[in-house]
């Protein structure tokens, strides 16, 4: 098969396609076996492992091998994570309720806050797995680092969105997509926009570190 022209990009893309097929088969598996709710953030950052790997280069990996690996080795761990998340959220879910019942000034004093809030939380959990796999940090600590990271890249998260809204709309106009990348292109997604954003923040604070040394 050739590696170059047209045929040789048909290829490519025919590759990725299948990749993506793959580990989204992968992931569907994993997360029922641990009957879904349990499996689905170690199944996650099982994906997202292999994804990260694909984005340094690393195209040979074994990815059964790795997925089961990343699996098993932070199955409690990410499930821990996954359950502080979901008491945030959970938490933030009776705020909005409880402003039902408020009226007046307090409420749109409350309201602009939860907002703010939301915000926050909405960038951490679009941060929260690339930066679990990107990094080794305690528990609490990814939670800061995924918001900060979010704000410290703003067009990477905008972009982000923009592309993540653009490919649930098109899941939801070709539904039977779901089944075969539904979360395999949600992951490559954002950890490729999460990757490339770590990137450059690592760039800039290697010549801030430079700029120091020089100055000293």
């Amino acid at each position: 098969m050739p590696n170059q022209g047209v045929m040789g990009g048909f290829y490519r893309v025919s590759e990725w396609v299948m990749r993506l097929a793959y580990i989204n088969i992968l992931w569907i598996f994993f997360s029922i076996i641990g009957l879904v709710i349990f499996g689905v953030m170690p199944a996650t950052v099982a994906m997202f492992t292999v994804i990260r790997k694909w984005l340094m280069g690393e195209e040979d990996v074994h990815i059964t091998k790795l997925f089961f690996k990343t699996y098993k080795k932070e199955f409690i761990k990410v499930n821990l994570l996954g359950l502080i998340i979901f008491a945030i959220g959970y938490i933030l879910y009776i705020d909005l309720q409880f402003l039902s019942q408020v009226s007046g000034m307090l409420q749109y004093i409350l309201t602009a806050g939860l907002i703010i809030i939301g915000f926050f939380f909405l960038i951490m959990v679009i941060y929260i797995i690339p930066v679990y796999v990107h990094y080794d940090l305690k528990v609490l600590q990814y939670l800061r680092h995924s918001i900060l990271i979010g704000f410290l890249s703003p067009l990477m998260t905008i972009m982000m969105i923009a592309t993540l809204s653009v490919i649930y709309y098109l899941f939801m106009f070709i539904p039977g997509l779901i089944p075969v990348f539904g979360a395999s292109a949600f992951g490559f997604i954002t950890m490729g926009s999460a990757y490339f954003a770590f990137k450059r923040l690592e760039t800039k604070q290697q010549k801030v570190e430079e700029a120091k040394e020089v100055a000293q």
